[in-house]
């Protein structure tokens, strides 16, 4: 591509001398850009194209260990054939060895998939989440290398937390970090694959109270959505395989729920409406709610950043570990009545 500008400029003798420039694509490309479009709007096509070059590496990476996976399978299953070929022993390899050697190619096959994840992390933690609750469905050297991970394998650093909350909340009041947050934990009470939660204190502006800071990790949408992709077209290969799971539905499910998790507005009216629905009964009238539900401070909500009230408490994925470290027997009278109370709340 050639640009080519006329400048029309008189010499002492009255001619006009015209000049040409060639100006490379991209920088071409650059100053349409910065004479047609808005910073917020070059902003938004940076990300954007960022996320789908990201997402091409993304994809590519995790096609290229999958098949360095399949392909250690054939190599594994050719040299079995000419292993028991070489058998002088019309019984040839015993039923131990072969299962030994498939167990070693499953260790293989389960530390390279459980490296790449750890590397990539993403949706791709939840994948391994959810392929490791079905251990029936897989080698149980899968199912061990993929329980390792849990929802706070990379947790963002605060300093990044915090540049989020104030774009997403403070420059647009004119308020500062400070104005808003009396203590703020750097430690993260957990991060998941779409957003990271904080325990805080608001000031006595916004109430002097206990919350929960729910912030979005940046340009995750594009990334997990692209990740949710990938793992679809894996498991698409394998969806003729004789699997007690569909994965291949398992993740498109997935991927109408993910769409919906990206929306903190949307996530604190469901909050207000659930918080409706438990305290008022059929008549209309108000009632206890059989369980505590949090709900969120309004004016500081956004789509990526989401102040709620801070419940004390325990995960409910945690409760047997709890109830362990506290002396409670599993089959004892407390850990019943825990039983009990929380089948009534439902």
């Amino acid at each position: 591509l050639i640009y080519i500008r006329a400048t029309e400029l008189r010499t002492n003798n009255n001619c006009i001398i015209y000049q040409m420039y060639i100006i490379p694509p991209l920088a071409l490309t650059a100053l349409v850009l910065l004479l047609t479009t808005t910073y917020e709007q070059r902003y938004q096509r940076y990300t954007k194209a960022v996320a789908n070059w990201e997402r091409i590496i993304r994809a590519a990476t995790f096609s290229l260990a999958i098949a360095s996976i399949i392909r250690s399978y054939y190599c594994k299953t050719v040299e079995l054939f000419f292993r028991k070929i070489a058998v002088s022993d019309s019984h040839g390899l015993t039923k131990e060895e072969d299962e030994l050697t498939w167990r070693e190619q499953h260790a293989y096959g389960a530390d390279t998939l459980s490296k790449t994840i750890m590397k990539m992390q993403g949706f791709y933690v939840k994948a391994a989440q959810i392929v490791a609750s079905r251990p029936d469905s897989i080698p149980q050297e899968y199912a061990d290398a993929l329980s390792v991970f849990t929802d706070d394998n990379d947790p963002l650093p605060v300093e990044v937390i915090k540049e989020v909350i104030e774009k997403e909340l403070l420059v647009q009041r004119g308020e500062q970090f400070d104005d808003v947050f009396e203590a703020f934990d750097e430690v993260p009470l957990g991060s998941a694959s779409v957003a990271q939660v904080h325990h805080a204190v608001l000031t006595k502006k916004y109430g002097h109270r206990e919350v929960a800071v729910k912030v979005q990790r940046p340009s995750i949408e594009e990334k997990l959505m692209g990740d949710v992709a990938n793992l679809k077209q894996v498991a698409k290969v394998f969806r003729g395989a004789d699997l007690p799971v569909d994965y291949y539905a398992v993740f498109t499910e997935l991927e109408e729920q993910l769409k919906d998790e990206f929306d903190f507005e949307a996530e604190a009216a469901s909050m207000e409406r659930m918080h409706n629905i438990l305290t008022t009964d059929e008549k209309g009238a108000q009632r206890d709610s059989p369980i505590v539900t949090p709900l969120s401070v309004p004016a500081l909500v956004s789509k990526r950043v989401l102040v709620m009230d801070f419940l004390k408490g325990v995960p409910l994925s945690r409760a047997s570990d709890e109830m362990k470290r506290k002396g409670i027997a599993a089959d004892g009278v407390e850990a019943k009545m825990f039983a009990r109370k929380l089948l009534k709340s439902l």
